[in-house]
């Protein structure tokens, strides 16, 4: 089709399984995000490898050894001594000399060069090979140890150890723990395709060192995330990406172990990244029916100067007992009306009961703050099934928070999943956004964009066993149906006709006078 664009995204064979995790649009259809789960490893041959170059370390520092000593005691030598590098004839030199013969008189080779080997002792000889071997053992043994585990302990079955022996012999007993198809810790990686006049254009990548959630600005051109592991020090962070320039930034919500993080989104002007501190400790406010009242703080980040500020105070919940807590998933969002300056949602994690087979979200409690001061509305308990968080949250222009949800089996070409809560109320509707609302017949294979205007397709190619070896993007124009005839030719308008009375059809220049 004319207008056709496309493009391949890089590195599709460090891809981790055999499809890609999320496509989207941007909120104003300038990019599409294609993330994707990847093999973090430079060498995944060479990683997969470990236990057997492990072994054979191990096997070439016992053989050194045994050899060395072998020769050791076949050989002896005394220090300050002359000997024949072959044969090890004593050539009976005075220390620091070299002998005045050519050659060697037991088996004639030159004494010239390396034919000459000088005397050390026996303690001195054993730990120059003992000291190296113990070496490559030590390492050795590292790489084999940590790379194998029982095969309970892996999700399936992998290539065994050695590799000869995977496809000879059955139940073999060592099994790797790291392999070619499972890396130890594969990474989430977002690719940012921009969708410009004269095509696609591919912008730098986003490689995100956690698992959480992330959310993009409306252009799609910055990402934000939130890090909270032991890599940094159990600190609350907030971290940004700008695809187009290639910097970057990261700002801290509060000091260690303060709370848990949560980006939520941007501010309406899209300069300020929104996020959550979710205040934990042992003492609450509140407890009714097994429910915990926490605080949360509500962060404004701004992406140019790194400054954090708090935007608020809104409510989250916690279920559990006594010191057992566990806080329930959390949404804020910013405005710039005085009535409405943020917005707080929170919600709890149900498990499988009654009103769900497969559990959800249940929406708790709105906390709407402005000038005027602070409004907790209650909401009934609408239940979002298959779903384990939320994703992002923002304010309509109709004065609406607008919620998206992490779903077990999200998908992002057949629509997002949203919910829209009235402000004053608390009415939750379910509105479509307008991609959404235009999805083709097959979901998954391809979405429209915002305005409806162009169709995204991802098209991925697999080699014989399994492996991605490319992936595409392509960016169609919607095609449109022709009017007909009669739509093509506009319909003259006629003058409207006057009713006709029997004062005009007696008198026709009758009623064009001014009443009196």
């Amino acid at each position: 089709m004319a207008g056709t664009w496309s493009i391949d995204l890089p590195d599709a064979g460090s891809t981790w399984g055999a499809s890609i995790s999320e496509a989207r649009w941007s909120d104003d259809g300038s990019r599409i995000l294609v993330s994707r789960w990847v093999d973090p490893r430079a060498w995944p041959l060479l990683d997969a490898a470990r236990p057997d170059i492990g072994a054979l370390l191990v096997v070439f520092g016992v053989v050194a050894i045994l050899i060395g000593v072998a020769r050791i005691q076949r050989r002896p030598r005394q220090a300050g001594r002359s000997y024949c590098r072959r044969c090890n004839h004593d050539l009976n030199a005075p220390p620091g000399e070299r002998p005045d013969a050519p050659r060697c008189p037991e088996c004639g080779v030159a004494l010239d060069g390396r034919g000459i080997a000088s005397g050390m002792a026996r303690g001195t000889r054993l730990r120059r090979v003992a000291v190296p071997a113990l070496a490559a053992i030590a390492c050795g043994a590292g790489l084999f140890f940590t790379s194998i585990s029982r095969s309970r302990s892996v999700p399936w079955p992998c290539p065994a150890w050695p590799v000869p022996a995977a496809s000879a012999v059955n139940n073999w007993p060592w099994w790797r723990r790291s392999t070619i198809q499972q890396p130890e810790r594969p990474v989430l990686r977002v690719d940012v395709v921009r969708v410009a006049h004269g095509g696609l254009g591919l912008e730098r990548p986003v490689i995100l060192p956690t698992t959480g959630a992330w959310v993009a600005r409306a252009d799609g051109s910055v990402l934000a995330w939130t890090e909270h592991s032991e890599a940094t020090g159990w600190v609350p962070r907030v971290a940004w990406f700008d695809t187009g320039s290639g910097r970057g930034g990261s700002a801290d919500l509060g000091p260690a172990h303060e709370g848990f993080p949560t980006v939520c989104g941007w501010s309406p002007d899209g300069r300020e990244i929104v996020a959550l501190l979710q205040v934990t400790g042992s003492a609450y406010r509140t407890r009714d029916d097994g429910t915990a009242i926490l605080d949360i703080a509500i962060m404004a980040v701004d992406t140019e100067t790194g400054a954090v500020r708090t935007a608020g105070h809104g409510r989250g919940r916690a279920t559990g007992g006594r010191t057992n807590w566990t806080s329930g998933p959390a949404i804020a969002a910013l405005g710039t009306e005085p009535g409405v300056r943020a917005v707080t949602l929170a919600a709890e994690q149900e498990s499988r009961s009654a009103r769900s087979a497969s559990g959800g979200i249940a929406l708790r409690e709105l906390t709407v703050m402005g000038d005027s001061g602070v409004r907790v509305i209650p909401l009934a308990g609408e239940l979002f099934e298959q779903s384990w968080g939320f994703r992002r949250a923002w304010i309509t222009g109709d004065g609406r928070l607008g919620v998206e949800f992490n779903a077990l089996s999200i998908n992002a070409q057949a629509g997002r999943p949203e919910r829209f809560i009235d402000l004053a109320t608390g009415a939750v509707t379910s509105e479509p956004s307008v991609a959404a609302a235009n999805q083709p017949t097959v979901p998954g294979v391809e979405w429209l964009s915002p305005d409806g205007a162009r169709l995204a397709r991802i098209t991925t190619e697999l080699s014989d066993s399994g492996t991605v070896t490319r992936i595409g993007v392509e960016v169609t124009p919607v095609a449109r149906s022709r009017p007909t005839t009669d739509e093509r030719q506009p319909r003259r308008r006629r003058p409207p006709r006057a009713p006709a009375t029997a004062s005009s059809a007696a008198a026709p220049g009758a009623g064009t006078g001014l009443a009196r």
